[in-house]
């Protein structure tokens, strides 16, 4: 009996944690861009902090979307940077005129801002924002 529950546990927590494994995060700006001139993608920076609530949700809900983390993937090098964290990410966040969480910014593999989405926008709303920067770029 122990060994079916520990099984349904770890099964459920494999469940869980498969949600989140779409998107694969950088957390090294200039390291996101070599990636995606190398693999000739966009750049999409998630401008974050810990506190904010917005944020949170976005990474609970939007990027947890299997669809939004399969065009994620396809299309895009994805970065996550706090300007509380470092001065390095401070200096980025003015760069690219952050002026509240969540700032998603989209830049070229040579770092040219092409769009940016300022707040939390639903899964759906996302995905039509991630296809019209892709389309503006060809």
């Amino acid at each position: 009996m122990k060994r079916l529950i520990a099984s349904t546990v770890i099964g459920f927590l494999a469940l869980g944690a498969g949600a989140f494994a779409g998107v694969d995060w950088e957390h090294n700006y200039d390291t996101a861009l070599e990636k995606a001139k190398k693999e000739k993608k966009l750049v999409m920076v998630d401008v974050y902090t810990d506190w904010c609530g917005w944020c949170k949700k976005l990474d609970k809900d939007v990027y947890a979307d299997p669809k939004v983390g399969e065009r994620l993937t396809k299309s895009f090098v994805t970065v996550k940077i706090n300007p509380e964290k470092s001065l390095r990410a401070a200096q980025l966040a003015k760069q690219f005129g952050t002026k509240g969480y969540p700032h998603i910014v989209f830049v070229n593999g040579d770092g040219k801002k092409i769009g940016e989405i300022g707040g939390y926008v639903p899964a759906n709303e996302f995905l039509k924002r991630l296809d019209k920067v892709a389309s503006a770029t060809k």
